[in-house]
């Protein structure tokens, strides 16, 4: 799967490559480890990134099971972190800290694509999740 056309130099493109890269890291130290790279995981974040020209670059760790798993975290410890488990669905964990309150809201789920967009939206993290 291509992550961009030939020859594009954008920053939208070099993002792109340096997840590529270190899907790559990942993999390697995977199979150094015995753990294999769920290809279905895989496939799910690279159409989940390319569905979102915008999208910050998050921090892509693999988890035991073999999913990839991208988190975002800004100065006020918001947290949007999303496992890849395939078919186009996503496991969730946001937790939104309220202004001038203690209480953190907390979401957990799965949902798709445009669902996650919608919690993200809802919980008002665009600015956490987009540049």
């Amino acid at each position: 799967m291509k992550l961009g056309h030939e020859g594009e130099t954008s920053g939208k493109n070099e993002k792109h490559m340096l997840y590529l890269e270190r899907i790559k890291q990942l993999q390697a130290a995977a199979e150094e480890d015995g753990y294999v790279l769920n290809s279905a995981s895989k496939i799910n974040f690279k159409q989940f990134i390319l569905s979102e020209p915008n999208i910050r670059k998050g921090n892509l760790i693999l988890m035991d099971n073999g999913n990839l798993r991208a988190t975002w975290t800004d100065n006020k410890r918001n947290r949007i972190g999303l496992q890849f488990i395939g078919m186009q669905m996503i496991q969730y964990l946001i937790l939104k800290h309220r202004p001038h309150e203690k209480l953190v809201s907390r979401s957990i789920g799965r949902d798709s694509f445009n669902g996650i967009k919608q919690l993200i939206d809802a919980f008002d993290l665009k600015s956490l999740f987009y540049e």
